[in-house]
């Protein structure tokens, strides 16, 4: 009799064990998929700790447009620095423990050294404060042309795009020196750095090529007459007319391609 309570105790205790193991199991496989918030507020301050040392004598804080939702255990944190605009990247932390801004599938760098040391981070921004001067120069001194797209979160009716160039491999890393962590916008960068203008323009006809050139020449004209040059244009007429056909309507947009500024007249 006292052997079989014990082997009954025994199995319950095995039975208890094992749906303890099931519960654990199951409630990491649901942390796995949709994460947990004690474990996000961990990730984010082992990603300030870990941003802080890279960067001493500077202090960060979390950016909330950050996804540190934990799939599969990785939170992934963007932090900003309080001290300079520029210097915002992400960090990831897995299983808790490892803590790294080595993102998979990202870049072939950390991204402290993509954004910040290479000057990803302020490349862009200039290239949008570039972009909002050469949006109010066009608006006011050439009325005649009517843009169609709205470009990046300030809506900028045209994309200047910094360190552009034809060649292979050249990026703002090459213009560091050139590109000073929170630095203003300067026009006289455009004369150090070579640069991309993009911009759609509606048109009330079908365009021809006469028109394309027309356009370049105004906005060449226009930059330079305000200190902007700009290196490259790539500009596309977009016609309003009504089209039955999208087919018909794509073959009508035309393009000018990557168009060198000497080569406009």
């Amino acid at each position: 009799m006292k052997t079989k309570n014990k082997k009954t105790k025994t199995m319950r205790r095995l039975a208890l064990a094992a749906a303890l193991l099931l519960i654990l199991a199951l409630l990491l496989a649901f942390d796995a998929i949709n994460g947990d918030p004690l474990s996000q507020q961990w990730a984010i301050h082992r990603a300030i700790r870990y941003a802080e040392k890279l960067y001493p004598g500077q202090t960060f804080h979390w950016d909330e447009r950050t996804a540190a939702d934990g799939q599969f255990f990785n939170y992934m944190v963007y932090v900003q620095s309080d001290q300079s605009r520029d210097t915002n990247f992400a960090v990831q932390t897995r299983f808790w423990l490892l803590t790294d801004d080595e993102i998979r599938g990202m870049e072939l760098e950390p991204t402290h050294t993509f954004y910040v040391d290479h000057r990803w981070n302020t490349c862009y921004r200039l290239g949008n404060e570039a972009a909002q001067q050469a949006a109010a120069y066009l608006t006011v001194q050439a009325p005649e042309l009517q843009f169609a797209s709205a470009y990046g979160a300030q809506g900028n009716i045209v994309d200047i795009n910094l360190c552009y160039t034809e060649q292979d491999g050249v990026t703002p890393a090459d213009y560091v020196d050139d590109l000073p962590l929170d630095a203003a916008f300067d026009k006289t960068l455009l004369q150090k750095v070579p640069s991309r203008l993009c911009a759609q323009i509606l048109w009330d006809r079908k365009p021809t090529e006469a028109d394309i050139q027309q356009v370049l020449h105004t906005l060449k004209a226009v930059l330079e007459a305000n200190d902007l040059p700009i290196t490259y244009y790539d500009i596309a007429l977009v016609p309003t007319a009504d089209y039955a056909d999208h087919s018909a309507f794509l073959a009508d947009v035309l393009e000018s391609g990557l168009t060198p500024s000497n080569e406009i007249a």
